[in-house]
């Protein structure tokens, strides 16, 4: 059985990942607002009121024990978000999300942010952290290898991101393969 905590704050070498909060939105406005940097994970933002209604949404949510929503803080600076999602009970496995401001890629940062998430979720219970990326985006599979997931393969027109739906390419790790 899972032991869902909810998204409580989680502490890296680096990082410190914790709940968003209201504050949090003029920062997150500004990362968000680039196509390029948010090409992979959904629209950009359009208005700061976008990302209010966002950020609320988050908030609210916190108080189901099975919402796993974190901002990603790299030198007291929002940077990014990590997510679990796409969760099945009956199998124990949760899928992760990421998307990082493009100023911070090519810093290890979605890799240590990721690798303390398949941590964490195998804490609770869950027996398969899996996750997978635009085939435009090969270094959102890299971040996947360094964190020990196996790439399983290419599901076609599989996901959408930023709107558009497209091929994925799906990498996981089990509970076992850590022991």
């Amino acid at each position: 059985m899972l032991k869902h905590k909810g998204t409580l704050p989680i502490t890296t070498n680096r990082l410190i990942l914790r709940r968003f909060t209201m504050d949090d939105c003029r920062e997150a406005y500004e990362k968000w607002t680039s196509s390029y940097d948010s090409r992979f994970w959904q629209p950009p933002h359009k208005s700061i009121g976008e990302t209010r209604r966002m950020i609320s949404e988050y908030v609210a949510n916190y108080s189901k024990p099975d919402w796993y929503m974190w901002a990603v803080v790299f030198d007291n600076e929002l940077v990014g978000l990590v997510c679990g999602n796409e969760i099945n009970e009956d199998i124990k496995s949760i899928c992760i999300g990421y998307c990082l401001s493009r100023s911070f890629w090519n810093r290890g940062i979605a890799t240590e942010a990721c690798a303390a998430l398949i941590r964490y979720f195998f804490d609770i219970g869950f027996n398969r952290v899996f996750s997978y990326h635009n085939p435009l985006n090969p270094a959102s599979g890299r971040v996947m290898q360094k964190c020990g997931m196996t790439y399983e393969g290419r599901i076609r027109g599989g996901s959408m991101f930023a709107g558009e739906i497209c091929d994925c390419l799906q990498y996981s790790i089990l509970r076992s393969d850590l022991l």
